[in-house]
């Protein structure tokens, strides 16, 4: 298993407000197979990989460890939350990069 990946599926499903069984129904699976993701027994398939990043609005970068950075899935915001969200993001890159 992917070091920390268990312990990410296991903390996106519960900020998600989700069961194991409601995972294992999303995608057709056992909630065994949930439990031992979560565990760190093994890791999900590519394709079940792909599914839990879209269940949860992350990238699976973010799953499998390579980018630590959660991203936003923003088109469930309505146009004026997505622009709010544009003008801080541009605010913070602005801060980092050490510019007023």
């Amino acid at each position: 298993m992917i070091y920390g990946m268990a312990e990410k599926i296991r903390t996106l499903r519960l900020q998600k407000g989700l069961t194991q069984t409601e995972i294992a129904k999303r995608l057709n699976i056992t909630k065994n197979s949930v439990n031992v993701w979560e565990t760190g027994a093994c890791a999900p398939s590519l394709i079940n990989l792909a599914r839990l990043a879209q269940i949860f609005g992350v990238s699976t970068d973010y799953l499998l460890g390579v980018n630590e950075r959660v991203t936003v899935d923003i088109t469930e915001y309505d146009d004026l939350q997505r622009e709010a969200i544009h003008s801080l993001t541009q605010i913070f890159n602005k801060m980092n990069s050490g510019k007023k």
